[in-house]
């Protein structure tokens, strides 16, 4: 089956149930939970896809998946992240937060465009040459949601052979979409250093071992590795973002401790600094008499496969238009933990406009960004699109 299902009868599908979509975005905003801590989020998010006629799957610590279309063919899987961020929101919306957490990053509509496109994708079953598996996913702001869904079988039962996720851009005008083919965003390793010395009385340096002396060694040392070992064509940044210890100014403490993140695009140059970055570690501190621990966290790059984004990309523009969507839009400099996703499968990831204050508007994870709803349909719309031709186009090949 290679037929193109209309642009106009899926878009007029997803503006009949715009203010339902709404209803769904407006509760998940005021209700924001952050983490994998998500209640409330997830038993919402469960009894709508029930009263939808679906079976959401609980998959790793607070994940939900539901499958829609024939169980043969290929399967696309589509993603929706659900968790907020630990900040206080600054709008002044009439459905902003009503706690300390806010969705700053846009995930109360991306959780909204999945739950958009499982009602419609449901509605069309019948049309889905396929499979469609659709995850709701936690812990996306501390990289760690999509691997724990992974570890826990997302990608298995039925086997996914390609996937799709949108992320919503407040500097993009709605009806404008964007991608980058290859490396679309950064990856993001967390060194948490802890050093202990040996604490004394600041009037006996010579029987104490400073750890504050070594960590200041250390931060410089981490602060010019990058500038000397990196071809400057590269991107790379390494920042240290929180360092301390001690508690009065006449004793050297026992210990002190130091965070550092390092984000870049090319494997290689991320593969070279990872292991710099301990060994300088390990040097500075032995060369100055003290211990230490080491904990690494590490989120891959997010890696758009170039022959998916061909085949799927005329099926956005059938959606927002030939002229809206952009290509080899700037890769992002900050991490998605979608990369878990695009390292196994081929993925194409996109950013949707959803700019809702103009040029007065603020960035993501800012207390005052405003996102305009207006990016719901039409997000909705270019996913449902998106699967149900791209699975009657390749699912037989």
């Amino acid at each position: 089956m290679n037929r193109t299902l209309g642009k106009d009868a899926i878009l007029a599908c997803a503006e009949e149930i715009k203010e339902e979509l709404i209803t769904y975005r407006r509760y998940l905003h005021q209700n924001p939970e952050i983490g994998f801590d998500l209640p409330k989020t997830v038993a919402y998010v469960e009894e709508i896809l029930k009263t939808m006629g679906l079976k959401p799957i609980k998959v790793g610590t607070s994940g939900l998946v539901v499958t829609i279309g024939k169980g043969k063919g290929k399967t696309l899987l589509l993603r929706g992240d659900m968790d907020a961020l630990p900040l206080k929101e600054n709008t002044d919306l009439q459905f902003k937060s009503t706690n300390d957490y806010m969705h700053a990053c846009g995930h109360d509509i991306h959780t909204t465009f999945m739950l958009g496109a499982a009602k419609l994708l449901k509605e069309k079953e019948n049309e889905v040459n396929g499979t469609v598996k659709i995850m709701f996913q936690p812990a996306e702001e501390i990289g760690a949601g999509a691997k724990d869904m992974v570890a826990n079988g997302l990608l298995e039962n039925p086997k996914v052979d390609a996937a799709l996720a949108l992320h919503v851009d407040p500097s993009l005008e709605v009806g404008r979409f964007g991608y980058k083919p290859g490396i679309a965003a950064s990856s993001l390793d967390g060194f948490f250093l802890k050093v202990q010395g040996k604490g004394g009385h600041s009037s006996e340096p010579q029987k104490a071992i400073d750890p504050l002396m070594i960590i200041n060694a250390v931060y410089s040392q981490l602060n010019s590795l990058v500038g000397k070992e990196v071809d400057p064509r590269e991107m790379a940044v390494l920042v240290i973002g929180k360092m301390g210890g001690g508690t009065v100014a006449n004793i050297i403490p026992d210990s002190a401790h130091l965070d550092a993140t390092l984000r870049t695009f090319n494997p290689k140059v991320r593969d070279y600094l990872f292991k710099r970055v301990p060994e300088i570690i390990d040097a500075t501190v032995k060369m100055l008499r003290g211990t230490y621990s080491l904990e690494t966290v590490s989120t891959p790059s997010l890696f758009n496969n170039e022959e998916l984004c061909e085949q799927m990309a005329p099926y956005v523009k059938e959606v927002i238009g030939e002229n809206n969507l952009e290509v080899n839009k700037e890769p992002l400099a900050g991490t998605e933990d979608f990369s878990y996703i695009s390292n196994m499968v081929p993925t194409m990831f996109m950013w949707a406009g959803a700019n809702g204050l103009g040029e007065d508007n603020y960035p993501l994870h800012n207390p005052n960004v405003v996102l305009d709803e207006g990016v719901i349909p039409l997000g909705v719309a270019v996913v449902v699109q998106t699967a149900i031709n791209w699975l009657n186009r390749y699912s037989n090949k």
